[in-house]
């Protein structure tokens, strides 16, 4: 079975809504695909959050990319094979 590469799009400026992106993306994992998460700008500024942190270093622990602004997004969106947007 050939390993695809998820990215995790996360648009919302909903600190609650962006956290259960994260919570997805980690879920995602289990799969066994590669995920790369990237949060854009809009998103960013709620980077702080308890929840937010939680997830992000539970991503980052297991070896997942987790990048910031719309840079990060256009690279994760050149390099998936599939897409999932959460806004």
């Amino acid at each position: 079975m050939t390993k695809k590469t998820i990215a995790v799009i996360v648009r919302s400026a909903d600190p609650a809504r962006i956290a259960e992106a994260l919570r997805g993306a980690v879920g995602l994992t289990l799969r066994g695909d590669r995920v790369q998460v990237a949060i854009a700008d809009a998103a960013a500024a709620h980077s702080g959050d308890r929840a937010i942190l939680r997830a992000v270093a539970t991503l980052t622990s297991f070896g997942y990319p987790v990048g910031s602004g719309d840079a990060a997004v256009a690279a994760a969106l050149r390099e998936a094979d599939a897409i999932e947007v959460w806004s």
